[in-house]
């Protein structure tokens, strides 16, 4: 089953906002590909 990556992009990135844009993105990946594998 494939896999499904979000990317976000950083308007002026800080090193603190990078981190914090990882994070969401690694959450927000893991809650796709959840609900992509989830049954209905």
């Amino acid at each position: 089953m494939p896999t499904i990556t979000l990317r976000l992009e950083l308007h002026k990135p800080t090193k603190a906002k990078q981190e914090m844009y990882e994070r969401m993105t690694e959450w927000n990946t893991e809650f796709a590909n959840w609900l992509w594998h989830h049954p209905e």
